[in-house]
């Protein structure tokens, strides 16, 4: 997964597990920022609790500094135990 955004948008980004697990739950999203640019509030890009829609994880991400770029990753657990974790970048450019 790779996406862009402004930093004035607000997205909805999709987790989509089903090539890994059959059912999700207790889904945990985070955001971290990849490089040496600074973005102390990088964390409360993630807004609100994610959504569970099948095998799929949705949240809704906003804000950012333009000319960043960040790790989403979303954990989910499955119904025999299983943990599994999506991740992919996104890069905040001012439109």
């Amino acid at each position: 997964m790779s996406l862009t955004k402004d930093p004035s948008e607000i997205i909805t980004v999709t987790f989509d597990f089903s090539a890994l697990a059959t059912s999700a739950s207790n889904p945990v999203v985070t955001c971290t920022l990849i490089g040496s640019q600074a973005d102390p509030l990088a964390a409360a890009m993630v807004s609100g609790s994610p959504q569970i829609d099948g095998v799929k994880v949705l949240q809704r991400i906003a804000g950012g500094v333009a000319r960043c770029v960040y790790k989403l990753r979303c954990e989910i657990d499955d119904a025999d135990g299983e943990r599994w974790v999506v991740a992919g970048k996104l890069e905040v450019i001012k439109a």
